[in-house]
């Protein structure tokens, strides 16, 4: 076991060494070469990995808005023996870099609806509002144009996608029938937030769009509380590339998200919904404390709990396995 403390380091060290190496013979063949090729590729094989291995499809839907585009991965063979189970991220790329470990495990039991977020990924707009209903209503607008009117959904939602997912089953009770929500500040107060942005210093929302592999090496560990070792060893262009390719196009839109989420208050009813309701918190979250997971379990009184031992915000990435556990039995209703 000792040994093996002393290889992985080692290891780790030169395919940091090896990448650097490659990306210097990369500029000696291309001049001013700065295309983000490798995060390019490494997003081309999620895709791959998604409709091979995941049996899902990628959909492009255009709302009625006539503004809006909401591209989804959905399952590629909805089978009426299975529930629908839909899928929202948060902040840190797009859907397929955050359930990058859990959909093959998940699409075996769900017939699964993945949304990109507006201004994630492949979803875009030229509307100018940037508050949360207006994803929660782009959300259900793509949901209903791909035959999921009837109601009598699963949602799971992490970060972000908690406030997304939270609006929706306020606003429209009749499509969601049980709700996940991980790690996400649904009902804080302004007082709150601001509290929480202050611990991280700077301006929050920067920090949740990254500019510089620094700013992205710090999200990584504010967002972890295991396995964040690697992001050291990961050579800065692969992580500027990342950058590229995740937040640049839209980061204005971005940064205005987050902002509107940062600033607005919280209505005094925020809580009051029916859906039956599974809460899912890391005990080492700093991004959003476990305080604020039991406060929101004690206000939903159709609720259970879930902490996970050692785990931070990005229980997605730290925990899959657990998680996935947690979600199909509450789903499917399995004790």
């Amino acid at each position: 076991m000792a040994s093996m403390k002393l290889i992985v380091p080692l290891l780790c060290r030169y395919i940091s060494i090896a990448l650097s190496l490659f990306q210097s013979l990369i500029l000696c063949l291309f001049d001013n070469f700065d295309y983000p090729i490798l995060i390019k590729l490494a997003d081309a094989f999620l895709s791959l990995y998604f409709i091979t291995f995941c049996d899902l499809r990628p959909i492009t839907v255009d709302l009625n808005d006539g503004e809006t585009t909401v591209h989804f991965w959905v399952s590629g063979h909805r089978r009426n023996n299975r529930p629908d189970l839909v899928m929202l991220h948060g902040y840190g790329g797009n859907s397929k870099w955050q359930f990058i470990h859990q959909v093959s495990d998940l699409s075996k039991s769900f017939n699964l609806f993945i949304p990109d977020l507006v201004f994630f990924g492949n979803s875009h707009s030229r509307n100018t509002e940037r508050t949360v209903e207006f994803q929660a209503r782009s959300v259900v607008g793509g949901l209903k144009r791909l035959g999921c009117s009837e109601g009598g959904l699963a949602v799971y939602s992490i970060s972000y996608g908690g406030f997304v997912a939270y609006r929706i089953a306020k606003i429209w009770p009749e499509m969601i029938d049980r709700l996940v929500i991980v790690s996400s500040g649904v009902g804080f107060t302004q007082q709150q937030k601001m509290t929480e942005m202050k611990k991280h210093g700077g301006d929050v929302s920067e920090i949740l769009v990254p500019r510089s592999p620094r700013d992205l090496r710090m999200l990584v560990r504010i967002s972890m509380n295991t396995g964040i070792a690697f992001i050291d060893w990961v050579p800065d262009f692969i992580l500027s590339q990342f950058i590229a390719v995740m937040y640049e196009t839209n980061r204005k839109e971005l940064v205005e998200l987050a902002k509107n989420l940062l600033e607005r208050e919280e209505d005094a009813e925020f809580y009051a919904i029916s859906q039956k309701t599974l809460i899912i918190w890391g005990d080492k979250d700093e991004v959003f404390p476990l305080e604020h997971g039991r406060r929101l379990h004690r206000h939903l009184p159709n609720s259970s709990i879930e902490i996970l031992k050692d785990i931070g915000h990005g229980v997605n990435i730290e925990a899959p396995t657990t998680l996935n556990n947690l979600i199909t039995s509450f789903v499917l209703d399995v004790s």
